[in-house]
Formats: C-alpha cells, sequence, structure tokens
C-alpha cells in the first residue's frame, strides 16, 4: 500500500532528530548548570555568612574574658541580641558548640549581675527588647534542651557542659535568682514571664531529654551523675509541676518520662539529701497517686506510652516514693494499692509461663514478652531494691496499719477452753501429746508491739540507704478530719462484732470444746454461723492492701518466696487469721471463694483477704521444720493450727458443694490466658483498667486453699498435732458418699480426688480395694484361682539374680508401662551358681522380690535415703552421687505402688 521511503528522506529524518536531542542536552546542561551555580553560591555565601558570625560572636566572647578565662568583662546587655541574632544563622549543635557553651557561660554571669546596664535579664524591662528577648530566650531554652538529648555525661567534657546547661536554663526559670528585680510590683509579671518559659520547656520535649540523659547517667551499674548534677535535673524536672501547681498535662510527662527511670527515686534520695524535703514538702507522691486514680484515661495514658519493663520501673519508684512520704500511705493507701494493683496487672498480663520465640529472660519477672535494653540490664539491681521494700517490715505495717493498731488482734491471752465432760483435758489430747510450750510462756516471749511507723535494728541495716535514718512519725488514720468515716474501719467493724455478742475476744486459739454426743473437738467462732456481719464488710483499706499484695506475688514471679517470706515476719499472719475467723463462717467464705475471679479482681473484695492468707501462710508452713512448727511455734500456737486445719478442711468441702462443676474451681478462665499469651493485649489491658477484670494468669484461691489444706494434712501426718477423727466433716455420711461414687457424681468424685480425708479411714480402705478390684478385672486379673491356673494376664516375667536384685528389677522393670505393671509379674530367682532357683511363682516368689527390693533400697548404705534420729527415712542430698539417681527414685516409688496394688497378696508390713 505505501512504497518504500526512499534513503535520502530517511537520513534527513535521522539527521533532524538527532539535532533535537543535542538541542535539548544543551539545554538541560545549561539548566544543571544554573542549579549546581545558584546552590553553590548560595551555600558559599550562608557558609561565609556564618563564618562571619561565628567570628564575630567569638571574637566577642574572646574579647569578653578575662586573664583567668573563668570570669567575663561583661559588656552592655544591648548587644547580647545582635550576639544572639548571629549564633542563631544557620545554628549547628556540633559545629558551634564551644561557641554555645562559652556564651552560656557569658549569659550566666550576665544572669547573676545586679548591674542593670549588664545583665541580660535587664532587657525585659525595655519595651522595644521584650519581644526579641522572649524570642531569644526560647530559642536558647530549646537549643539547652537537644543538648540534652546528645549529652553523655560519662564524658568529663559534657558533664562540665552539661551542669552549665542545669545552671543556666534553672536561672532563666526563676524569677526570684533575677538580681536585677527587686521592685515587688514587676515580681508578678515575671513569675508569669518565667511561667511561660517553662510551659515552652516543656512544649520542646524538656522531659524526654531529661530521661534520656537520666538513663545516661543512672541506668548503670555504678552512676556517673554527680551529686550536683543530679540536683540540677531533680529540680529542672519539678520546675512545671511547681509552676503549674501538679497540672495534668505536666504530671503525666513526668511519670512517663521521669518516674519511669530505674532507680530515679533511689539514687535522688541517696545522693540529694534535700529531695528528701521536696518529696515530703511537695507531696509528690500523693499527686501521683491521685492523678492516676482519678480516671482510666489518665491511667490507659501511662501505661499505654510505657513498655512493661519501664512500667516495672514505676511500680518501684511510686513504691520508694510512698515510704519517703509516708502521709500517702495514710491517707490515700485505698487509692495507692488500687493504682499499683493495676500496674502490676498489666505488667503481668506480659509474662509468659515458659520460654519462646516471642519471650526473652527478665530476672524479676520470668518470661517477659517484650526485650530488655542496655539500660533494664544494668538497673536491675536497683530496681530490685526498690521492690523489696513493699514487703519491708515498716512497709507492710503501714499497709496493714489498721490490723496491726487493733489490740484485740494481738492474741496475747490465755485460750480460755473449757473441759470436756468425757475426757476432762483442757486441750485436744493430740495437742498435749505434741507438748508444746503454754500460751503464757509464748506471750512472755513475744517481742514488745512495734508501731505502724517504728523501724527494728535489723530493717533500718536492710534499707540502709533507701530510706532516710529518721523516718517521720506514724499517723493514724483515724484523724479528726475523717472521723465520719469511721463506721468503714477496721475498728468499727471489730465493735459491731463485739456488740453482736459474737465473741468477747479475738484470738484466734479460743474455742470451746463440744458436749454433744461425748466428742472432745473443739467448736471454733467459724463454725458458728450468725447473720448480719460478714466477709463483705470487711473494710475497703484491708482489702485493698491484700489485694496489692496478691497482684505483685501473681506478677514477680521470679521473687514470689521472697514476698512471702517478707509477710510471714512478725505477727502478721496469726493477726490475719483471726480476722478471717471473726469475720464470717465458713459457708459465709465459701460463698467468696466461689464467686467469680476470686482472688484476682481488679477491686478490693474479701477473697484477696483469704488468698494472701492461703499464700503466705503454705509457704511459711512448708519452710519451717517440726521444731519450730510444734516446739517452738513460729508460725502459730498449736490451738491456731487447729483451727486452721479445721476451717479449711470445712471451706474445701462447702465450696464444693456450692459449685454445680467443682472442677471449674480449678481451672483459669480461658479468655484471661488468650489475652495473657498475646505481647501487644490492647484489649485486654483496656478491660483491666475500666472494669474488674484480672488479666493475670495463675493458680486460682481454690487451689491455693487446697494446697494449705494439703500443707496441714502433710503436716499432722508426720507429727500429730489435732485429736482423732478431727479431719472428718461430721455432716458427710459415708455411705451416702460411696453411693455418690459409684453413680459417678461429679462432687463426689471431686472431694474423694483432692480431699479424700474427709471420710473415715475404713471406708477408704474399701474403696480403695473395690476400684483395685475392678481395675484388675478390667485386665483380666480376676481371682487367686485364674493365677494357680495360670490363666490371668502377665505383663512381665523377670529374671533376678539373687545378688544383684535391686540392679535386674531395675533394668527390667523400669520401662515397663503403667498397664504392664497393674499386670502379674512373674519372677524367676537366679542363684549364685547361676542356676534357675526350683518353685512356682503363685505371688509368694513376687512378694520376696519386693521386699528384698524395698529392703536394699531403703538401706542408707545404697544413698538414695538416710535415717533421722527418730527412725524415719528421707531422701539422702547427696544421692545425686548415683548416676541415674531421679531414674531410681521413680522405680522406688513403682515398687511401692505396686506393693499396695497387690495388698491381698503382699505383705502387710509393705
Amino acid at each position: 500500500m505505501f512504497s518504500d521511503v526512499k534513503p535520502e528522506v530517511r537520513s534527513f529524518i535521522e539527521k533532524q532528530k538527532h539535532e533535537r536531542e543535542q538541542r535539548r542536552s544543551e539545554r538541560q546542561r545549561e539548566r544543571a548548570a544554573v542549579t549546581i551555580q545558584k546552590n553553590w553560591r548560595g551555600y558559599a555565601c550562608r557558609r561565609r555568612v556564618h563564618q562571619e558570625c561565628c567570628l564575630y560572636v567569638t571574637q566577642f566572647l574572646d574579647s569578653a574574658k578575662s586573664s583567668d578565662d573563668k570570669q567575663f568583662n561583661l559588656q552592655p546587655a544591648t548587644i547580647l541580641p545582635q550576639i544572639i541574632l548571629r549564633l542563631k544563622y544557620n545554628f549547628d549543635a556540633n559545629e558551634d558548640r564551644m561557641n554555645f557553651e562559652s556564651f552560656c557561660r557569658y549569659l550566666i554571669h550576665s544572669l547573676n549581675s545586679e548591674d542593670k546596664e549588664l545583665s541580660y535579664i535587664s532587657l525585659v524591662l525595655r519595651r522595644d527588647f521584650l519581644i526579641r528577648w522572649i524570642s531569644n530566650t526560647r530559642w536558647i531554652l530549646s537549643t539547652v534542651v537537644k543538648y540534652f538529648k546528645i549529652i553523655n555525661p560519662s564524658s568529663a567534657s559534657d558533664s562540665n557542659f552539661m551542669n552549665i546547661l542545669l545552671s543556666l536554663t534553672l536561672i532563666l526559670t526563676n524569677s526570684a535568682q533575677w538580681k536585677v528585680i527587686t521592685e515587688e510590683k514587676l515580681k508578678t509579671g515575671m513569675t508569669k514571664l518565667t511561667k511561660s518559659l517553662v510551659v515552652h520547656l516543656v512544649s520542646s520535649d524538656l522531659f524526654p531529654a531529661l530521661q534520656i540523659m537520666l538513663k545516661k547517667g543512672l541506668a548503670l551499674h555504678i552512676p556517673v551523675l554527680t551529686q550536683i548534677s543530679l540536683t540540677g535535673i531533680f529540680s529542672l524536672a519539678m520546675r512545671p509541676l511547681l509552676v503549674t501547681d501538679f497540672a495534668p498535662q505536666n504530671l503525666s510527662p513526668f511519670i512517663l518520662h521521669i518516674l519511669s527511670v530505674p532507680g530515679f527515686v533511689l539514687h535522688i534520695n541517696s545522693l540529694t539529701p534535700e529531695a528528701y524535703d521536696v518529696f515530703v514538702r511537695e507531696r509528690l507522691c500523693s499527686h501521683v497517686i491521685m492523678y492516676l486514680s482519678e480516671s482510666p484515661q489518665n491511667q490507659r495514658l501511662i501505661l499505654d506510652g510505657l513498655e512493661g519493663s519501664y512500667a516495672l520501673c514505676l511500680i518501684a519508684n511510686l513504691i520508694h516514693l510512698s515510704l519517703l512520704e509516708v502521709e500517702v500511705l495514710v491517707e490515700h493507701c485505698e487509692e495507692f494499692c488500687i493504682v499499683v494493683s493495676k500496674l502490676l496487672d498489666r505488667l503481668g498480663g506480659y509474662v509468659g509461663r515458659k520460654k519462646s520465640n516471642l519471650t526473652s529472660w527478665h530476672p524479676i519477672l520470668g518470661w517477659f514478652a517484650q526485650p530488655l535494653d542496655n539500660y533494664l540490664q544494668a538497673a536491675v539491681p536497683h530496681v530490685t531494691n526498690q521492690l523489696r521494700l513493699l514487703w519491708h517490715g515498716r512497709m507492710v505495717r503501714l499497709l496493714f496499719a489498721d490490723l496491726y493498731e487493733q489490740e484485740d488482734l494481738d492474741g496475747t491471752q490465755n485460750p480460755v477452753a473449757t473441759a470436756s465432760p468425757i475426757s476432762g483435758q483442757s486441750r485436744p489430747a493430740a495437742a498435749a501429746a505434741a507438748k508444746p510450750v503454754s500460751a503464757s510462756k509464748v506471750s512472755q516471749k513475744r517481742p514488745a508491739r512495734i508501731r505502724p511507723g517504728e523501724q527494728t535494728v535489723t530493717e533500718r541495716r536492710s534499707v540502709e540507704g533507701l530510706l532516710p535514718p529518721n523516718p517521720p512519725s506514724f499517723v493514724s488514720r483515724r484523724t479528726a478530719a475523717s472521723r465520719f468515716t469511721e463506721r468503714l474501719t477496721l475498728r468499727h467493724f471489730l465493735r459491731q462484732l463485739a456488740a453482736a455478742g459474737h465473741s468477747s475476744s479475738l484470738s484466734g486459739g479460743k474455742f470451746k470444746y463440744r458436749n454433744n454426743e461425748g466428742s472432745s473437738l473443739p467448736i471454733y467462732p467459724h463454725q458458728q454461723c450468725r447473720n448480719g456481719l460478714g466477709p463483705e464488710d470487711l473494710p475497703q483499706s484491708i482489702k485493698a492492701v491484700c489485694m496489692l499484695y496478691c497482684f505483685t506475688i501473681g506478677s514477680l514471679k521470679e521473687i514470689r518466696n521472697d514476698i512471702l517470706a517478707g509477710l510471714t515476719l512478725g505477727d502478721l499472719l496469726p493477726r490475719m487469721w483471726r480476722l478471717i475467723s471473726h469475720a464470717g463462717c465458713v459457708r459465709d467464705w465459701a460463698a467468696v471463694l466461689a464467686s467469680p475471679q476470686a482472688g484476682w479482681q481488679l477491686e478490693p473484695h474479701a477473697s484477696h483477704l483469704l488468698h494472701l492468707f492461703t499464700a503466705a501462710a503454705s509457704n511459711l508452713l512448708i519452710i519451717l521444720d517440726d521444731v519450730e512448727v510444734f516446739e517452738k511455734q513460729k508460725a502459730f500456737e498449736l490451738e491456731e493450727l487447729m483451727a486452721i486445719s479445721d476451717f479449711f478442711n470445712h471451706l474445701i468441702y462447702e465450696t464444693v458443694l456450692l459449685m454445680p462443676d467443682p472442677s471449674t474451681l480449678l481451672l483459669v478462665d480461658i479468655s484471661q490466658k488468650q489475652a495473657a499469651s498475646s505481647p501487644s493485649r490492647p484489649n485486654a489491658s483496656d478491660s483491666a483498667i475500666n472494669g474488674s477484670q484480672s488479666s493475670l494468669t495463675g493458680p486460682t484461691v481454690f487451689a491455693i486453699c487446697l494446697r494449705l489444706l494439703g500443707v496441714l494434712y502433710d503436716r499432722d501426718g508426720r507429727r500429730r498435732f489435732t485429736p482423732e477423727g478431727f479431719w472428718l466433716i461430721k455432716e458427710l455420711k459415708p455411705s451416702a458418699f460411696l453411693a455418690d461414687l459409684r453413680k459417678e457424681k461429679v462432687h463426689a468424685t471431686f472431694l474423694l480426688k483432692h480431699v479424700p480425708h474427709i471420710i473415715p479411714r475404713k471406708e477408704r480402705v474399701i474403696l480403695f480395694r473395690e476400684l483395685v478390684r475392678a481395675n484388675k478385672a478390667s485386665l483380666g486379673i480376676l481371682s487367686q484361682t485364674n493365677c494357680m491356673l495360670d490363666s490371668a494376664a502377665v505383663g512381665a516375667v523377670i529374671m533376678i539374680h539373687r545378688n544383684r536384685i535391686v540392679e535386674d528389677g531395675y533394668q527390667q522393670l523400669a520401662n515397663l508401662s503403667t498397664t504392664q505393671l497393674r499386670m502379674k509379674i512373674r519372677v524367676q530367682f537366679i542363684n549364685a551358681m547361676g542356676l534357675d532357683e526350683v518353685g512356682i511363682d503363685l505371688d509368694g516368689v513376687f512378694k520376696e522380690f519386693l521386699e528384698e527390693s524395698l529392703r536394699r533400697v531403703f538401706d542408707p548404705s545404697l544413698n538414695l535415703f538416710r535415717v533421722t534420729t527418730d527412725q524415719r527415712l528421707y531422701p539422702s542430698p547427696t544421692s545425686h552421687i548415683q548416676d541415674g539417681h531421679l531414674q531410681l527414685f521413680e522405680f522406688v516409688g513403682k515398687l511401692l505402688a505396686k506393693a499396695v496394688y497387690e495388698v491381698d497378696s503382699c505383705t502387710k508390713k509393705l
């Protein structure tokens, strides 16, 4: 259709195209050259002007310096705006640092001058300089904040520069130090001016800059900040709060950035003694606690801005502050406990149960869902020392002041015991057999009561450097101003109990004996159901303090034992027990224990008292030996131990009956687990702050009570301190209970699994044998006739050398399954000659094997067990010398289980 293009036309087109491209390239090069020349000339001009400005400033400062380079020959103040204008031009923090440092030195001397012609402050009094003065001063303060972020306090030069900047900032923001302002009518206006400068400082990120500087100087094994530097930083951090009367817009960043610095209050208190007066005079802790307790939004603002580990640092600083400012524990005890509990709950939500790819190890919290930075790792010892103050003796007495003030809870009187008409004894026979020290002797040995605000010598030494040597005297919470709230206090609660005639005294060891059916079992206050006051009527202050310690042991899992040990010192636990026993009957406490989220609510609840007491008491009773428990009676008197045992024995029983499905008492809510498994958990944190649902995962209070009951029952099994039939539930009929078990009812099954001691031993043995026979029938082991006919199921046939009974038995039986161990085991002995012994194993040979094996493994010469002075066996501490000693212990357990399982065919002494 189209003819071919001629060659001369094609070449013409290509030539024109090439010329157009060439002209385009020339225009681009020309524009590029112009742009480069423009930028270069601008840069060169600015650089020349900047150098001229720097030279001008340098010449001014050099001319103003005196011969010793430490003083300045001050020039008229009117020249300073020109100097600042040239210093501001194209300012670079690194290149112009020397000039800025020298100018700050000059400015400090100018501010300290009383000559109105030389002082920089005199420019404020001149209308034509006022606007420029404010603008220049704000630029100086903003530049100071920028330097705060990059200064390294460990460097000597940076440390000196930091002190200069702190001095300049403190003078500029405090009109009282402006020496040229002497007229009273000007001071009000100057105060407003400094307030505007402080507001500008805060808007220029003052608190984040101070936080960076504090971390570099304090979050180390050995702090590098000097006393002068730390005093200046503390004064500068407090200035916005003091100027604005602790306004929320300044208090919030102070909490977020300053109080979250690891060990901040510890170092402030130890390096700057005058800070203690500031804490107490300005009531810093009270303002912080009230701000955090005012609304959930304030708490969310702080928690959302803090990483988990820095939230722990905030908690530690608040604890330390509260002991420096004791009044906060007197006037705002409930608010303090609730705020710290919610912080601990948020913190505990990040704690994991095991190692994973999303967790890192924290020395205090365990496996943590957030990583630790270098500052936190270095400051962990300081944070730990602050946290220890929470269970320090003085702190415990301050928080439980209501409990310690009540002399009715001392329990130093002799227990009143009515003689049993049958036995004629004033104490149970088992308690008398244990030969306890009389109550009068115990009361004589007890030390004098310590006031809640006092410190013992040991406590003072343990916190040396953390607290002031002379703490302020304790102030009772029952002040004249709060007399109208007396009806809510513990004193009023106990007075109501006494007025109702429920008890003449609150000593937990007082009881009277049953006189019905000839029983010598005591009657305790918690067994007497009554109308009126109950656990829910306990004062909020007591429940709030218990809630605080519950969340402390739930969050700080790695130091949980230290916390519980601190709470067991003194007579706190006996006092708590006497309060529990008289605050309501067992059924009242069972309703508390059966409530949802019992022990983990984020609002003060009676279950927190039960939670804390059971956790601390079980931990203490595990630690103490028999001499300390029964002879020295360090934890409780024997009468109190019996009362506690009876209370929790009936409490577990009544609580199980209240629940449609008792198994839920031991389970943690699944929603809690899912919330805690997420590292971010925004929804969980919001619900925890706004409502009463905790995000912590841990054992239920019922499980902790069950653990304490098990500890008490084991103690009684090793050394009896209760009378015969003490552990039985009188309201429970064994025949009806066994009938429910055969019907597989959930309540009976649950009770048999966890508290089998509530039914008589005879019925338990009968039930056990029925279960064994049923299990044997399912395995084909029916009767002795089957054994004689060799038709029973055989689990294993083992060959045992007489001189290697334990070794051969372990090698051949250790790896058998549970089902094989329950079946018949045939034994063929081999004598010393290596020949099979003649005989048919109809359980007699196996019985001989069991007896010989157990006799040899319990022989102390094998070093698996040792013998006490009263001929009791216990695992040897040096058993690890044996290879595979843990597997040997497991093998011994299997032998004992087999002996019990074959009780019909084994000897009675097994």
